[in-house]
């Protein structure tokens, strides 16, 4: 009888055994299939900024093509708030299953620099892709004789330290930080004045209060096309094909390449299936005729770099931006 009993309990323990195990293999079959037919539903993606801005707007343009390639609809929502980070945050702390992804631009790093935000803007999330890299330029007014060339600008601020003014959209932006990579590579001392915002920046320059401006191509393309700015230099490794007369810093000698990505990214640990399903959705359509048109008319120079290129670009942005901030004491 005891024997009998013994018998029972080694059974019972034995199947109990069996139907874990073989629940647990069913949890990582349907977790496999889920992953192989991603997405089943609409994609949640954050934008981190305002409505009606040029990120925003930029990430509906290639959000609609995308999907098209992807198979289910982009529901686009705006989170603004701490310049990217509440939206970011809203992002990282979703489940990572490929149904929450978020833009992430080059805001969303810098601000991890300058002051401790409520994540690691290398570690706590999984790049997906990059789809606009956006130069920065320095801006001057044509009718401004000082400035008729890079040379003129940079021996100007030589030999007037903590005259020459430049307009920023705020301090702490990546504006703000591009003087002061500009005034190190250079050896000049070029005055940062801070706005609230691009719109009061463009006013004060083009009221004359101001003698420079630094902005992206896209933010500057409108007082371009008016006549109202000229550009003296671009911060690119090569020419822009949209301003093919417009010299590089480092043709002149200046190893000053500063850019603003703009790209998307999802949870940390989101299965690699999933990232790469959605690069590739969004590489397919950074080739679309149509797409590249309405990118070139909003200013927004579209390129495309896949997950591992946008990791890499997202942690040497972070490591310069962190060597300004400590050793220049920027605040």
């Amino acid at each position: 009888m005891k024997k009998s009993a013994s018998s029972m309990c080694s059974a019972l323990r034995w199947a109990v055994a069996v139907a874990v195990l073989g629940f647990g293999s069913l949890m990582n079959v349907d977790a496999s299939y889920a992953q192989r037919v991603y997405p089943a539903k609409p994609i949640t993606l954050i934008v981190p900024f305002a409505a009606g801005g040029g990120t925003d707007i930029g990430t509906r343009v290639v959000a609609k093509v995308a999907e098209k390639h992807l198979g289910k609809p982009f529901v686009v929502q705006n989170v603004d708030g701490g310049g990217s980070e509440v939206g970011v945050v809203q992002m990282v702390r979703s489940a990572p299953d490929g149904y929450t992804i978020a833009g992430f631009n080059s805001a969303s790093v810098i601000l991890t620099t300058m002051r401790k935000a409520s994540y690691d803007a290398v570690k706590d999330i999984s790049p997906i892709c990059m789809v606009v890299s956006d130069p920065r330029l320095f801006v001057v007014r044509p009718d401004d004789k000082r400035f008729n060339t890079a040379q003129d600008f940079i021996k100007y601020a030589k030999d007037n330290p903590d005259k020459l003014t430049i307009g920023t959209s705020g301090a702490g932006t990546s504006g703000h930080l591009s003087i002061v990579i500009m005034n190190k590579k250079m050896g000049v001392k070029a005055k940062p004045v801070h706005f609230g915002g691009a719109g009061e920046s463009k006013a004060a320059f083009l009221g004359g209060h101001i003698d420079a401006l630094t902005q992206t191509y896209g933010e500057v393309l409108g007082m371009l096309k008016d006549g109202k700015a000229k550009v003296i230099a671009a911060a690119t490794e090569k020419r822009l094909k949209e301003l093919p007369n417009v010299p590089t810093y480092k043709e002149i000698g200046i190893n000053l390449v500063i850019d603003s990505n703009r790209g998307f990214a999802a949870p940390k640990g989101t299965p690699k299936e999933v990232i790469d399903k959605l690069a590739d959705a969004f590489k397919k359509a950074s080739t679309d005729p149509e797409y590249l048109k309405q990118m070139e008319k909003l200013g927004l120079p579209a390129k495309y770099a896949g997950p591992a290129e946008w990791a890499k670009l997202i942690k040497d942005e972070f490591d310069e931006y962190s060597l300004v901030v400590k050793d220049l004491n920027v605040k």
